[in-house]
């Protein structure tokens, strides 16, 4: 199994795409306090889950946004893939002010950061800064059906930006592909509301599926 290539297939709880559906969800970023579970299977087995915690409303309407994730496929008994992910998010209303991810995959570690500008959003990774378009969200944001109308996703393990392709199968149901430098990602996603109720995922043959964990 490639890394970063089963990791990018689990973060499309955080990756759609441009505005097709802005005109339909405007729900606001639910209040703090609110934890959001799901569970990841790999060919029908639980492997782990992703926690969504909204951690803190303030007055300038900032939102602070954790994701953690943790997962770890096993082949007899040995570990074949293991992922440890964090990321703190500040948003303002739907758009994203800083992004600072950790992500400790197959023992290799990564971080990537970055924050808005007056010019755009700047991403750092491994030291080196590169621009990205201002009106971005992340890999890890699409848990909020709101978040689809951002016509670019960035990946918050590798920093790279794809532009996503969106076509609606039905009611709450979408089709996504998102061409990334390491490879393609399709996903078919269905949401309950305004959250993001099951998800399955093809990265390059890696298929995944997600579940929301109801309280």
């Amino acid at each position: 199994m490639h890394r970063r290539e089963f990791a990018v297939g689990v973060g499309i709880v955080g990756i759609l795409g441009p505005h097709v559906a802005w005109a339909v969800v405007k729900s606001k970023l639910p209040p703090e306090g609110v934890e959001i579970d799901y569970r990841v299977l790999y060919h029908g087995r639980d492997i782990g889950t992703q926690k969504v915690m909204i951690r803190q409303h303030d007055k300038a309407d900032h939102v602070v946004v954790e994701h953690e994730v943790k997962l770890e496929v096993r082949i007899l008994f040995a570990v074949a893939y293991s992922l440890d992910h964090r990321s703190t998010e500040i948003w303002r209303g739907f758009e994203l002010q800083s992004i600072k991810s950790d992500t400790t995959e197959n023992g290799d570690h990564y971080v990537v950061e970055g924050e808005a500008t007056q010019d755009g959003f700047s991403i750092r990774k491994d030291g080196v800064a590169f621009p990205a378009p201002r009106n971005l969200v992340t890999t890890d944001s699409f848990w909020l059906a709101s978040a689809m109308s951002a016509p670019e996703v960035m990946n918050v393990r590798t920093g790279e930006i794809a532009k996503p392709v969106i076509k609606q199968l039905g009611d709450n149901r979408w089709h996504l592909k998102a061409a990334f430098p390491h490879g393609v990602v399709e996903a078919t996603m269905r949401f309950s509301g305004d959250f993001l109720a099951e998800a399955d995922v093809d990265n390059e043959g890696h298929k995944i599926r997600i579940e929301r964990i109801e309280a």
